[in-house]
C-alpha cells in the first residue's frame, strides 16, 4: 500500500483529488492540507509518504521549499497539481505535471506511474449514455434523486439504476468525485457550479 497526502488550497479541487487517490487500489489517502500549515514539511514527514500531490501555488512562503526537500532527502515522489494557464510558468523539481484540466484516466495514468507498483484497476470504464450524462450534470448541480426524477418525468427506481451505473462505468462514488469528472470533460461548466 502507498501512503499519499495531497497539498490543495482550494476545498473542490482538494476533494475531487482526494477522490481520484482513493479509488486507485493500493493506494492510501493518509491527509490533505492547505499548504499555509506552519512546519508543514515535519508534519508530513511524519506520515512517510510515498506520494506527494501538491499546488505548488497553495504552499506558503515558509512551505514553498517543501517539495524539493522530500525529492532530495528521501524515495518520494512529488507531483505537480496545476492549471493549463500554468504551463507558461517554469515549474520544476516535480517527478510529474498532474493538469486539472486533464482527463480522470491520464490523470489516474500518471500518479499510477509514479505511485509504482500498484493494483490496475478490475473495471472497464465505458462511454456514459446520453441520459446518464443527463443525469450526471444534475446530480453535481446538487439535485436530490428524487428531484432528477421528477424534473425528468421518470421513476426514482430508474434515476437510482442510471446513478449506479454512473458509478460503475466511471469508478467514482463521491459527490465531489463526479464534479471534478464533469468539469474536466466539459460536461458541466464551472460558472453552473458557482450558480447553486
Amino acid at each position: 500500500m502507498k501512503n499519499v497526502v495531497v497539498i490543495e488550497k482550494y476545498y473542490l479541487l482538494q476533494a475531487g483529488i482526494q477522490a481520484l487517490v482513493q479509488e486507485i487500489p493500493g493506494l492510501f489517502l493518509s491527509k490533505s492540507w492547505l499548504g499555509d500549515e506552519p512546519h508543514l514539511t515535519e508534519i508530513i514527514l511524519k506520515h512517510k509518504p510515498d506520494l506527494i500531490l501538491v499546488n505548488p501555488f497553495s504552499l506558503s512562503g515558509e512551505n514553498i521549499s517543501l517539495p524539493g526537500k522530500f525529492r532530495s532527502s528521501r524515495n518520494t515522489k512529488v507531483l505537480a497539481l496545476l492549471h493549463n494557464k500554468d504551463k507558461s510558468q517554469s515549474i520544476s523539481g516535480f517527478d510529474d505535471l498532474l493538469f486539472y484540466e486533464e482527463d480522470r484516466f491520464i490523470l489516474e495514468q500518471k500518479i499510477r506511474r509514479q505511485a509504482g507498483n500498484v493494483q490496475n484497476p478490475g473495471t472497464n470504464h465505458q462511454e456514459l449514455s446520453p441520459r446518464e450524462i443527463t443525469i450526471l450534470r444534475w446530480i453535481v448541480k446538487g439535485l436530490t434523486h428524487q428531484e432528477i426524477a421528477d424534473k425528468l418525468f421518470l421513476s426514482i427506481h430508474t434515476v437510482n439504476t442510471h446513478r449506479k451505473n454512473i458509478n460503475k462505468k466511471l469508478g467514482i462514488k463521491t459527490v465531489s468525485g463526479l464534479s471534478v469528472y464533469a468539469i474536466m470533460n466539459h460536461l458541466i461548466p464551472m460558472e453552473e457550479l458557482a450558480e447553486k
